[in-house]
């Protein structure tokens, strides 16, 4: 069975998440929204499932709307937000975020608003300060990732909340990556919306949840009914909520062991390749990062080579975003970080998660190694400069 280092894109179904499902087809019929028994019964289960993952927040059950997933609610956030402030023409956000969060606001821009893109130092780090000098009174929306996809970095956020507050913009932080691996509590970092995503936590993928607080301000950008307080037309993905609800309670109190373990399980493994292989680079802060992922450089080698590799020796990861699989440009994370091209080429992501054990690593740690080496002889240094 191969052995899977690609939770960041994407997490296997928690046990808790596979039980929750089995459970709902076998006595779940009617649609949430109907007045009969059987609509009912189906409306305390996407109740109680709303709250499970309001609670894994620190958030209330009326303040989460169900999404089809991570992307939906960056855009949900996005453009709901700017609807709703509909004079003011300014976005601050940063050069290191998700495509979700990236495309809607090349769109925006398009339309002739006006985007800052912050620029990280080269751990990618966003200076809070760097964020509030750009505030002014025409922004309506700062939209920041939580925690980096790529390289794990956990951004400082929570001093922006009281000054985009006096200004009055709407500040948005996607948690998508964050939510289940370290603490998030809506009300310390101060925000208005958050962005949660369920198969990064063990759900089936296709859904997630915006947290929007009670005074916040957006439009919906989906009409049809009455729905999710009518933030969110449409018939809600029962089965997915239920599942969402199911593996966030596990993640949630599992959460504190599982962040040791990994965390302890990826340390051993970057200290192993850093002892085989000459030259490796980690991108990210050894201090300061998601527990369970590692952006590393590989001297001498194609990334995509790499991974390729990998995978027919029976070991999975990613060159980055799962969402920017097949792009021909390198990562515009670590070329915002200052890396090279060729370094940005030269780089896999390996992301571990809640089923991995000491065995894989001890066995990926060997893997690894030997594939850079066969690699490398079949790839000559100048050869991949020069791609």
């Amino acid at each position: 069975m191969p052995i899977y280092l690609d939770h960041n894109a994407g997490a296997p179904l928690r046990a808790e998440a596979a039980a929750a499902i089995s459970q709902l087809l076998t006595n779940a019929r009617g649609n949430p929204s109907s007045v009969h028994r059987s609509g009912q019964r189906s409306r305390r289960m996407l109740e109680a499932a709303r709250a499970q993952v309001a609670l894994v927040v620190g958030a209330e059950a009326r303040q989460m709307v169900f999404t089809s997933g991570g992307t939906e609610s960056n855009n949900l956030a996005i453009f709901g937000a700017i609807t709703a402030a509909s004079r003011r023409r300014k976005i601050i956000s940063s050069e290191i975020e998700h495509s979700s969060i990236l495309a809607p606001l090349a769109e925006l821009e398009r339309r002739g608003f006006e985007v800052v893109r912050v620029a990280p130092d080269s751990d990618g780090r966003i200076d809070p300060a760097r964020v509030l000098a750009t505030l002014n009174s025409d922004t309506a929306l700062v939209t920041l990732g939580l925690a980096n996809s790529e390289v794990g970095t956990i951004q400082d956020l929570a001093p922006l909340a009281s000054v985009c507050s006096a200004t009055g913009a709407l500040f948005h932080i996607d948690a998508a990556q964050a939510v289940g691996r370290i603490p998030v509590d809506v009300a310390a970092l101060g925000c208005d919306l958050m962005t949660l995503s369920g198969h990064k936590l063990g759900a089936p993928g296709g859904v997630g949840a915006l947290y929007v607080r009670d005074a916040a301000r957006i439009a919906p950008i989906v009409f049809g009914g009455p729905h999710e307080a009518g933030m969110r037309a449409g018939t809600p993905n029962l089965l997915g909520a239920v599942a969402f609800g199911a593996a966030t309670e596990a993640a949630m109190n599992a959460m504190r062991d599982e962040s040791d373990r990994i965390g302890s399980l990826a340390r051993s493994l970057l200290k192993r390749l850093g002892e085989t292989i000459p030259g490796l680079r980690l991108n990210g802060p050894l201090t300061g990062g998601l527990p369970n992922t590692l952006s590393l450089t590989f001297p001498s080698v194609l990334g995509e080579s790499m991974l390729i590799a990998l995978d027919l020796e029976g070991v999975e990861v990613s060159m980055g975003s799962a969402c920017a699989a097949g792009a021909v440009e390198p990562s515009h994370v670590l070329r915002a970080m200052g890396r090279s091209i060729a370094d940005a080429r030269s780089s896999l992501r390996i992301s571990l998660g809640w089923n991995n054990t000491a065995d894989e690593i001890d066995a990926v740690a060997e893997t690894i190694p030997a594939v850079w080496r066969r690699v490398a002889d079949a790839e000559p240094l100048s050869e991949v400069s020069a791609r």
